[in-house]
């Protein structure tokens, strides 16, 4: 007898762990990295026993709640129309993932997730939460020779830093729009030329968020008679060429003029002598 009640009490005890083994919420296992005005996806899953069904989601920063998320204010609550830059892209199964647009600095913090079941004291919060770290994307330009404004020649490194430590982050490089074939956090000019003109843009990417950043590269033309010259702009270079063809056609049309006055001359001066001999 002493057995049978020994077992049943280990089987019921095994019951109850595994039944609480099923109230869960996961988050991240590290800080998630987000560039302030951008949007950030902070991952999240959760689950609970089979007989509940969840009525409400909640989301908390601990910068403003106080009460370990058990009580508002909340920045997420599924059962409040009130919109803002928290936004919830889960479910009422398995996924509770939150979508914050806008991120500004004062949004870094730890968040936790919590939601209420249909069942009487069926509520979970899981704790500890998930950290935000809300930092800026610059675009630095470093010279690596010449002086003053950039000239061809003159060698550089564009460098995009973000103070955020991320593994799996990258950098993707872009001129005027148009990708380029590199990456990393720099972008290596050895010599400049005309060519290089432009915007650089370096966009950071990790699997929750993306911030980008430009810079803007003009890069002077070569010395001309111990002066430097900026390169034109398209529309300068045709109305120049199109002032040197009008001067030129003017200059041809004066021209001819001018010989037909002289041929013409020529031909009245001819008469006149004719005539004049006629007479005598």
């Amino acid at each position: 007898m002493k057995t049978l009640h020994l077992a049943t009490i280990l089987l019921t005890l095994s019951g109850v762990l595994t039944q609480d083994r099923e109230w869960r919420v996961k988050y991240p296992d590290k800080p998630i990295c987000a560039v302030r005005g951008f949007s950030v996806s902070i991952p999240c899953s959760y689950s609970y026993p089979q007989n509940h069904q969840v009525k409400q989601k909640l989301w908390c920063s601990m910068n403003s709640n106080t009460d370990f998320c058990y009580k508002p204010p909340y920045v997420y609550n599924s059962l409040s129309n009130t919109k803002s830059d928290f936004e919830f892209t889960g479910d009422d199964k398995s996924d509770c993932t939150l979508l914050i647009h806008n991120v500004q600095f004062s949004y870094s913090g730890e968040y936790r997730f919590r939601f209420i079941t249909n069942v009487t004291d069926g509520r979970f919060t899981g704790d500890p939460g998930v950290t935000l770290q809300v930092t800026d994307l610059k675009v630095s330009l470093i010279r690596l020779s010449g002086n003053g404004t950039l000239k061809q020649g003159d060698s550089l490194n564009l460098r995009c830093d973000v103070n955020c430590t991320h593994t799996s982050s990258q950098f993707v490089w872009s001129k005027n729009n148009q990708s380029l074939n590199t990456s990393g956090p720099v972008l290596h000019f050895p010599a400049l030329t005309v060519r290089d003109s432009g915007k650089y843009t370096c966009t950071w990417e990790t699997g929750e968020t993306s911030g980008s950043e430009t810079i803007s590269l003009h890069v002077e033309d070569e010395m001309i008679y111990g002066e430097t010259y900026n390169s034109w702009p398209f529309w300068m270079v045709v109305m120049v060429t199109a002032g040197l063809i009008l001067v030129v056609v003017i200059y041809s049309r004066r021209h001819v003029h001018t010989e037909q006055l002289k041929e013409d001359d020529s031909d009245i001066y001819t008469t006149v002598q004719y005539n004049t001999f006629t007479m005598n």
